[in-house]
């Protein structure tokens, strides 16, 4: 069963910049230090339609189990990244959530 690293990022003091953070610094920088991750997909946040929405960019990081997730949020590299992932989010703490897929 796959597990996800679920990365919520708060709107930022400066959404442009933390845009070029991410891409640019982020990305390649976290990557290599995911051992075990199968994959990552970012999605931008829009809404809700109501009110504005209190975060910017949500990552979602694959696992192939929630072993290999627990893993690598313990190794030295994943603790890299996700101070890094800190480091670049301007508007507070990312949230984390870790999540495996309802079969």
């Amino acid at each position: 069963m796959a597990a996800h690293l679920i990365v919520l990022y708060p709107k930022p003091k400066d959404a442009a910049e933390f845009d070029r953070a991410y891409r640019d610094e982020h990305l390649p920088y976290a990557g290599p230090r995911l051992e075990g991750a199968s994959g990552v997909v970012t999605k931008r946040v829009v809404g809700p339609a109501f009110a504005p929405p209190p975060y910017h960019l949500i990552s979602d990081v694959t696992f192939p189990t929630i072993e290999a997730l627990k893993a690598c949020a313990g190794s030295a590299g994943g603790k890299e990244a996700l101070t890094h992932a800190a480091s670049i989010s301007s508007g507070g703490q990312p949230m984390l959530i870790a999540a495996v897929d309802d079969e």
